[in-house]
Order: structure tokens, then sequence, then C-alpha cells
């Protein structure tokens, strides 16, 4: 069994460099026992995480990782659902490369052995290497230049917004532009604050957060914490009924009819019911798409409060409720500078039911695509996410507006490569769909609509045939009640 705690001193110059970071230091002494941690088969596994351990495999080795449960910067949930699991694809596409090869293998207590009638996930070997290659090409380092333009964007609209509430002629049309210009910095601000969600940045996960929150709390009046934990679990479980917290939108929304079976959310911890109010709106929901997505941000408000109320995991609760409090000073002091109760209104609500634009683009990139996996059990992740998530086609100059995720495959695939790249890394990800013979969806942004929305429909077309079924089964019931 290797040693569990760093030794005293430097380990020996490897490839040039000291091993004096304790964490390093750790690794390289595992590196050197791997083959003397005891063995452990699909069965041992089973009787562990039975017996109360949460066991995760991480490159042929079993991570022990109760101790990390409660202090996951990305939220509990993420290491939940793959307990019992190969999770080594969705280890290496969250964290640094130093976390998975200097950090994780602190937490191994086993190697994994699968035996023959195991139905363990087996990766494409060459998804991999391409994330490899990825690395040795500098794809990961950031190109701060990339973000000068869309610094200069975010400066002009916040500018143009100002301009017009403070020296603008008190017209309708005055408050509607300013309105406008609001919303679509805090369009574009988001993908700024996604990006540092993922530590895509600098990678110093708490120097990227931090200015993440700076960010999205102080200028947007979301909470990055709650994006976060809502995100990262998105990442992981994409387009699962029970689990992705992105497409649990009930009862407005219900991308699949398996929500007509009033499904239990991992995420909130409640059954998402099926009852009056919602077999209403989905039956209604193609119809209703976009006028719900005008009011997405308020229930965004909401959430994040919730989040930092009253979540047992809040890492920066204080600062960002302290953040949050400057968004609603500084906002309310804008607002106050709008003469009348009137264009007040107006400004508000133009701000934020244009922010629709991001919701929209969000889902279009998942409402219409597989909740159903052929083959739960072996499914790896590279196969998961090119099943359950669509790119959108638009013109390079127009890149701007859709923050470069609009290339969502590639982004779920590689959640930490630089959103300015993920163009570059199309033409591979295709390359390889057409090897394994996976579908890859792509479709322009009004394609896209119109495929959502068509998908919508035929999910809304359902609750009415669901009806007579539980009417004439209510039916059947009584009359044999009566029998």
């Amino acid at each position: 069994m290797p040693p569990r705690t760093p030794s005293p001193s430097p380990l020996p110059l490897k490839h040039g460099r000291v091993y004096d970071h304790p964490a390093k230091r750790v690794a390289a002494q595992f590196r050197r026992g791997r083959d003397e941690l005891p063995v452990c088969t699909p069965q041992q596994l089973r009787q562990r995480i039975a017996s109360g351990e949460y066991l995760v495999i991480i490159d042929g080795l079993v991570c022990k990782l109760n101790g990390l449960v409660d202090k996951h910067p990305g939220g509990p949930l993420a290491i939940m659902h793959m307990v019992g699991r190969d999770a080594t694809d969705e280890v290496t596409s969250m964290h640094p490369r130093e976390v998975v090869e200097d950090v994780m293998p602190r937490w191994a207590v086993a190697r994994f052995a699968p035996d023959d009638d195991s139905k363990f996930i087996v990766s494409y070997r060459d998804y991999r290497q391409l994330d490899q290659q990825l690395h040795a090409e500098g794809y990961y380092k950031c190109n701060y230049g990339d973000y000068a333009w869309d610094v200069a964007r975010y400066v002009a609209l916040f500018a143009t917004s100002l301009g017009l509430i403070f020296y603008g002629h008190p017209t309708v049309w005055t408050y509607l532009c300013a309105g406008i210009s609001t919303a679509i910095l805090w369009q574009q601000l988001a993908f700024f604050a996604h990006d540092l969600g993922h530590n895509g940045l600098t990678g110093r996960r708490e120097f990227d957060l931090v200015l993440g929150i700076c960010v999205a709390d102080v200028l947007g009046g979301l909470s990055v914490g709650w994006w976060k934990k809502n995100h990262n679990t998105h990442h992981i479980m994409t387009n699962d009924v029970d689990d992705d917290p992105d497409i649990q939108h009930m009862p407005f929304f219900a991308i699949s009819t398996r929500f007509f079976e009033s499904r239990y959310s991992t995420y909130y911890q409640r059954v998402m019911k099926f009852d009056a109010a919602a077999r209403l709106f989905v039956s209604l929901q193609h119809k209703l798409y976009y006028i719900i997505m005008c009011f997405a941000r308020y229930n965004l408000y909401v959430q994040s409060w919730s989040y930092l109320l009253l979540s047992d995991f809040a890492p920066y609760r204080r600062l960002e409720m302290g953040c949050i409090v400057v968004f609603v000073a500084w906002f309310s002091w804008l607002v106050s500078h709008i003469p009348t109760w009137q264009h007040r209104a107006l400004y508000i609500l133009i701000a934020n039911s244009i922010s629709a634009i991001l919701h929209i683009q969000i889902t279009l990139s998942h409402f219409a695509m597989s909740t159903e996996s052929p083959d739960p059990a072996r499914e790896c992740f590279f196969a998961r996410q090119v099943r359950t998530t669509m790119d959108v086609l638009c013109p390079r100059w127009f890149d701007w507006f859709h923050g470069g995720l609009q290339f969502q495959v590639e982004h779920h695939l590689f959640p930490r490569l630089p959103r300015h790249k993920l163009v570059r890394v199309q033409p591979m990800v295709k390359q390889l769909c057409r090897k394994h013979g996976l579908q890859f969806m792509e479709f322009s942004f009004i394609d896209g609509n119109v495929y959502t929305m068509q998908w919508l429909g035929e999910v809304a077309s359902c609750v009415k045939a669901y009806n007579a079924h539980e009417k004439q089964a209510a039916a059947i019931q009584t009359a044999a009640g009566r029998a």
C-alpha cells in the first residue's frame, strides 16, 4: 500500500524539475506503488458501495471519494452520479490535467479488474487521443487577445444603455433601445461567466470563480455558484430525464413523454408532478415556448436566491450575496434616473425579456435531442454527448452573437477548451463521429428552432392521448370496483 502522506523532502529530479508540491510528491510516490494496490472486482465494488463507500473508477483505479463529496467544487451530485461507474472521461473533461494526474491518485484504494461478464463502459480510445492532441498542440491555452473584442463589445453595450438612460430623450423608443442594449449585454456577459465557471480563462479555479462572481453576480444579479452546481450536473448527465436539471422544466415543458410519469428529480429532490397544470402547459408548449422564455430570467433570480439562502452547498455564499446586493443597488440607482414609472417598467421588462435569446440558444442544443440511451450500461461519454447535443450553424461574422458556444457538441466533449477555439475542433469531432458511425447533428439557427418546435409539438400531441388513456383506465377501475 503506498504512503498516504507526503514525504518531508522533495523527490529526485524527473524530466528536469523537482516535485516539491505535496500533491505531486504523493502522486509520484503513488505511481511507483500503483501495482501494490489490491485488486477490486465488479462484485467487490458493488459490495463496498452497498456498505456506504462512494467508489468511482478513474483510469483503472477505484477511488474512494467519501471525503470529497461535501467539498467538491462542482457540487456533491457530480460525484454521486458517478458512483459505481467508470468516470475517467467525465473527470478528465471537467478537471485540469494536474487534478487527474496529481490529486485523484490520493483517493485510490484499489485497481479495478473487470470480469468477462461485467458491462462497464468502454470508451473510444481515439477520443482520449484527440484530447491529448489538443493539449499537446496548445488548444487548451487561453489566448487573452480573443477577449479583446468581447470586452469592447461589453463596454459599448453598457455605455449605450447608460447614455440612453442619462442623456436620451424620455420616450418609449429611448427606453426600449436601452432595455435591448442591457439584455444583449447580459446575454454576452453570460458567455464570459460561462468560461470562468469552467476555469477556461486562467485555469486557476478560485481566481476564475471569484472573477465569474464579480461578472455574473455584480453585473447580472445571478449566482455563479448556483449555475456551476447546475451546469456541472448537466454536463455529466446530459439530457437524462431524472438527473439533468437543464431539461427539467415542469410544469411548463416536457421534452419526453417519460415526464408524463411524474418522475423524481435527483437534482431538485422532488417529484415533477404531471398534474393538471402540467398537462395544460405541455399540451401548448410548442405555442408558448417563446412567451415562457421571455420570463425565464426571472426564474434564474429565484433559483439564485434559493441556492444562496437554502442550499447546504454554497462555498461562496457571503461573497455572492454581497455581490448581488451590489447589483440590486446599482441597477436600482440606474432605473431611478428614468423619469416615469411606465418607462421604468418598460425598461425592466425589455431588459429581462429580450434576454430570452440566451435561453433559446441554450435549450436549442438539447431540447430536441435524444433522452433515451440505446445501451445505458455501456454507452461511453463521447457517444452520450454526441447523441444528446446539437450544433448551431451560423456565419463566422456572427459567431460573437452565439459566443462561440453554438459548437455545443465540441463544448460538451471538451468543456474546458476556450470557446473561441471550438470552431477549429469541430472538423476533428466530425471525423471521429464518422469513424464510429455516430450521427452529428447541426442546424442553422432558424432550422434548429423549427426542429425544436416540431419536437415539442410531437410531445404536446401525446398529452391528449395520455389523458384519454387515463380516463379509460379510471373507468375500467371504477367498473371493476362496482362489480
